[in-house]
Order: C-alpha cells, then structure tokens, then sequence
C-alpha cells in the first residue's frame, strides 16, 4: 500500500489541478461564477450579447462557439473569435454562447465539451463543428472550404 500512495497523490494533485484549471478556480461550489465585464475594450464587439436564434436566421454563415468565460481554452479562443467577427463583419455572424447561461442551447447543441465551435450555413443548417482550442489559420480554413473569404 506505501507504493501506490504516491501515485494515488499525483493523480489527486493532477485532478485538482485540472479541476481548478478548467472551472476558473472555482472549485467550491458547483454554481457557475458571477458575470463579469464580457468586453476587454470598447473596440471589440461583445460576441455573448448576439442571440443564437437572431444569428441563424440573418440569412449569413454562423461561427457559434459554445464555452464559459472562466474555462482556459475559451479565454484563449475569445480574441480569435473577436478578431474573426472584425475581419467579415458584412459576411459571417461569429457567436460566443455561454453554457452556463443557456443550457437549453448546449442541450439542444448536445455540447458534451468546452470550447465547442458549430459552423452554419447561411440557412442555419449545421455544416461542421470542433471541440477544443481552434487556431485561427485551421478556422480560416474552414471559411474557405465554406467559401467565405
């Protein structure tokens, strides 16, 4: 039984350590943390204030990314997206739902991870999604073969 105690102590420590990571910190309570500011700048457009619905239906392409403000990957996925919505303002609707606040999206999205982004066509017909972290060049990819440029 010694032998295995470390082991058992590094797979404690790792688990906390991804907890603490993915939740923000928050690892007290399994309510999710309060809002905050959801704009770095007044320059950047604030891609959580966009309903869903209303995107799906403007008649343009939708990049949605469904995630939460504290978890890691999609902290590092915000100025992407922000910088996306920018770049083809007059051709792309981009998205940030938050779980959290919209479980009834995430279920009916069946989001079984976070960061996941969902492409749409013009008709809001699902075309491809990604779960995880999407680097920007894979994303613009993506528009091309959608032929979004």
């Amino acid at each position: 039984m010694n032998k295995a105690l470390p082991l058992v102590l590094v797979i404690l420590v790792a688990l906390l350590f991804i907890t603490a990571t993915c939740s923000g910190g928050n690892t007290t309570t399994s309510e999710p943390p309060t809002p905050t500011q959801t704009q770095d700048s007044g320059n950047l457009p604030d891609l959580t204030s966009i309903p869903l619905g209303e995107a799906l239906s403007s008649g343009k392409p939708t990049l949605a990314e469904f995630g939460w403000r504290t978890c890691t990957p999609c902290k590092m996925m915000k100025p992407i997206l922000e910088e996306l919505a920018i770049e083809y303002e007059d051709k792309l609707n981009v998205v940030i739902v938050e779980v959290y606040e919209h479980m009834d999206l995430a279920r009916e999205y069946q989001i079984m991870a976070i960061p996941t982004q969902i492409f749409f066509d013009s008709g809001g017909k699902e075309v491809t999604r990604h779960m995880g972290f999407w680097p920007k060049e894979e994303i613009i990819a993506q528009l091309n073969k959608m032929v979004i440029e």
